[in-house]
C-alpha cells in the first residue's frame, strides 16, 4: 500500500471535510457497468453529488441515491438519443430532390423538371433571367402555331425564326443533320428506334432521308410539341432554382424522426421522470422520518 504522505492533514473546506467522511460511503456505489464511459463518470458524479446533497444516513437511503443517479444518466442517455435521431432526420433530409418536390405544394410534379432540376442543382446554378427570357420567347413562339399547319421544315423557316435558329444551333453543336436531330429528339422515333435494333432488321417504317425537306410533317409537328413541353419543364426549373437552396434548409430543419421511435424515446423519458421523482419522494419522506424520531 502507498504510504500517507505524513505532511497532509486533510481537506481543509467544510464540503471536503462531508465528502472525506463519507468516503466508506461512496465506495461501491459506483460499481456498476454502463454503455459507455461517458455514462459511468456521470454515475460517478451523480452519485457523489447526491451524497453530497442528500447526506444518506441508512442503507435504504444509500440505495435510493443509487437509483435516483441512475435514472439521471438514462435521462441523459434518452436525451442523446433523441438529438442523435434529429440529426439523422435531418441529414436524410438534405436532399436536393426533396426540397424540390416540396415546393411543389402537394401537387405531381413532371419528372423531367425534377431530373433537370436536380441536375442543374448539383452544378451550384445561379439564376440567370435571360436564360428565362430566351425561352419564354421560343415557347411562345411554337405555342403561336397551330402545330397541324406545319408542312414541314419550309414552315419553320418562314413562320418560326427563332426555332429554326434553336434547331440549327442544337444540330451544329452535336454535328448531326437537321432530320437525325429532330428523329432523335421525338419520343415515337426513340421508340421506334428501339424496336428496330431489338428486332435487328431494318424497318419499312424508316426512310434514310437527311435533307430537311424530307422531313415528315407529323414527325416535326410531334417534335414541336415536346420542345415546348420540355421548354416550359425548363422554365419552371429555373424559376424555382432560386427557391431551392432555402428550402433545402427548410426541410431540413422541419424533419423529425420516425413517429413511431420518437414516441417509444418519450415513453422511456418520461418512465425515467417518474421513477426519478418516486424515489426522491421516498428518500425525503425517509429523512424527515428519521430527523424526526
Amino acid at each position: 500500500m502507498p504510504k500517507k504522505n505524513k505532511n497532509s492533514n486533510g481537506p481543509k473546506t467544510d464540503e471536503g471535510k462531508a465528502v472525506s467522511s463519507r468516503n466508506s460511503t461512496t465506495h461501491g456505489l459506483t460499481a456498476r457497468r454502463w454503455i459507455s464511459v461517458d455514462e459511468q463518470s456521470l454515475y460517478d458524479e451523480t452519485v457523489k453529488n447526491l451524497i453530497v446533497d442528500f447526506d444518506p444516513q441508512t442503507s435504504i437511503e444509500k440505495m435510493l441515491i443509487i437509483k435516483m443517479a441512475e435514472c439521471s444518466v438514462r435521462l441523459m442517455r434518452i436525451q442523446n438519443r433523441e438529438n442523435a435521431m434529429f440529426d439523422l432526420a435531418s441529414n436524410e433530409a438534405e436532399n436536393v430532390i426533396e426540397a424540390i418536390k416540396s415546393l411543389s405544394n402537394g401537387h405531381k410534379l413532371d419528372p423531367r423538371l425534377i431530373d433537370s432540376m436536380a441536375t442543374a442543382r448539383l452544378g451550384n446554378p445561379t439564376y440567370n433571367p435571360r436564360i428565362i427570357e430566351d425561352k419564354v420567347r421560343l415557347m411562345d413562339e411554337i405555342d403561336f402555331q397551330n402545330l397541324s399547319d406545319v408542312s414541314g421544315w419550309g414552315y419553320v423557316e418562314k413562320h418560326m425564326p427563332m426555332v429554326e435558329s434553336y434547331i440549327n444551333k442544337k444540330c451544329a453543336e452535336e454535328d448531326l443533320d437537321l432530320y437525325s436531330f429532330i428523329f432523335r429528339e421525338t419520343d415515337d422515333s426513340i421508340n421506334l428506334n428501339k424496336k428496330v435494333i431489338l428486332l435487328g432488321v431494318p424497318s419499312p417504317e424508316i426512310e434514310v432521308i437527311h435533307g430537311p425537306n424530307k422531313i415528315q410533317s407529323t414527325l416535326l409537328q410531334r417534335y414541336l410539341e415536346q420542345l415546348s413541353r420540355n421548354l416550359g419543364s425548363d422554365i419552371q426549373a429555373q424559376m424555382t432554382l432560386n427557391n431551392v437552396e432555402k428550402r433545402s434548409q427548410q426541410v431540413k430543419d422541419a424533419a423529425i424522426p420516425n413517429a413511431q421511435e420518437l414516441n417509444l424515446i418519450q415513453r422511456y423519458r418520461t418512465a425515467n421522470e417518474r421513477q426519478f421523482s418516486k424515489t426522491l419522494g421516498e428518500l425525503l419522506e425517509l429523512q424527515k422520518r428519521r430527523k424526526n424520531s
